[in-house]
């Protein structure tokens, strides 16, 4: 499984360096799509609406919103479960920049298709959702069979749930509202300069059980294992 979840970021990445834009990270088996956004003022833009530089675990991110700054991302894939963690830095960015995350569309018997790198809204009827501070639980599949995801997200003010018809940018997801048959959890927070951010999403086990204060010596572990 472990190797199912390297060819699928490997084919993100490949197809980030053809495409030169960020695509969203989509978890394997339909479990799920996260997608990142910064805010500054009321102008907002998601991190896959942007241009792209250097290749594979890492990538710069810059766009003319935020000027002369920049976003850098890392991921890895976990050892010991199937998900993925993931580092964020901002650099220069405006004064008023803030964060934007959303997550959602875990169904792993519908087929995904292209929807222009948004979180598939056809793949979110039937979520969940079980948040507590900043970790959160997604319930989805059939009633006795049910499966789940879990996140552990930056501290910051807790998620909602938003309506995935409205991800035109990350303002309008942001307060689009719970009334939806498409429900997501998105939050907002601001970002400091210089500041580091680690999101963790990942199929709990025996071996995987993870709190945010542990998420840097994780991702440490793992660039180190996967470098």
């Amino acid at each position: 499984m472990k190797n199912k979840l390297l060819l699928l970021l490997l084919f993100l990445w490949t197809a980030t360096i053809q495409a030169q834009t960020l695509p969203p990270l989509q978890l394997p088996e339909g479990a799920g799509t996260l997608r990142l956004g910064v805010v500054c003022g009321e102008e907002s833009r998601w991190l896959d609406q942007c241009k792209v530089k250097n290749k594979g675990k890492h990538y710069t991110v810059k766009d003319k919103l935020w000027k002369g700054g920049k976003v850098e991302l890392t991921i890895c894939s976990l050892t010991d479960t199937q998900g993925i963690i993931l580092k964020a830095t901002a650099e220069n960015l405006p004064s008023d920049a803030r964060l934007c995350w959303a997550f959602g569309a875990c169904d792993d018997k519908v087929v995904k298709t292209e929807q222009n790198d948004a979180i598939p809204t056809d793949a979110c009827h039937d979520n969940v959702f079980c948040t507590e501070g900043n970790a959160f639980t997604v319930y989805y599949g059939e009633v006795m069979r049910l499966r789940t995801v879990h996140g552990v997200m930056p501290d910051g003010p807790e998620p909602i749930l938003c309506d995935a018809h409205q991800q035109n940018n990350p303002l309008t997801l942001y307060r689009s509202g719970k009334k939806t048959d498409a429900p997501v959890i998105a939050a907002l927070r601001t970002w400091q300069e210089g500041e580091t951010l680690y999101f963790c999403l990942y199929k709990q086990n025996a071996k995987a059980d993870y709190n945010r204060f542990m998420l840097p010596a994780l991702f440490d572990k793992e660039i180190k294992n996967n470098p």
